[in-house]
C-alpha cells in the first residue's frame, strides 16, 4: 500500500511540477537569481508538498481500498476458532500451540 501511495504521489508531484514550469516560463531570465536566493525555501516547500500529497494518497487508499477489512478479518477469525472452516484444522495445528503459551 505504501509503495502504491508513493508512486501515485510522485506522479501527482511531477505533474504539478511540469505544470508550474510551464506556467512560470516568464521567470526564466531570473532563474539563477531565484535559485541562488530561494533554493532552500523552494526545496522545503517541495518536500512539504510531497509529504502532504503522500498523506492524502495514503488516506484515499485506506478509505476506499481497505473498506471492510476489519469486518472480514473478524469473520475469518471466528470461523477458524469455531472449527467451521476447512483451514481451521491446518491453522490450529500450526499455530495452536502458540496460543496456549
Amino acid at each position: 500500500m505504501i509503495a502504491n501511495a508513493v508512486f501515485v504521489a510522485t506522479l501527482i508531484f511531477l505533474a504539478l511540477g511540469f505544470w508550474s514550469m510551464h506556467e512560470l516560463r516568464f521567470l526564466v531570465p531570473w532563474r539563477s537569481l531565484i535559485l541562488r536566493t530561494c533554493l532552500q525555501s523552494i526545496a522545503l516547500y517541495c518536500a512539504l508538498l510531497f509529504a502532504n500529497i503522500l498523506g492524502l494518497t495514503i488516506w484515499i487508499e485506506r478509505k476506499f481500498f481497505l473498506r471492510d477489512t476489519g469486518r472480514k478479518l473478524r469473520h475469518l477469525d471466528q470461523e477458524i476458532h469455531t472449527g467451521q472452516s476447512e483451514l481451521s484444522a491446518e491453522i490450529l495445528a500450526q499455530f495452536g500451540d502458540e496460543e496456549e503459551r
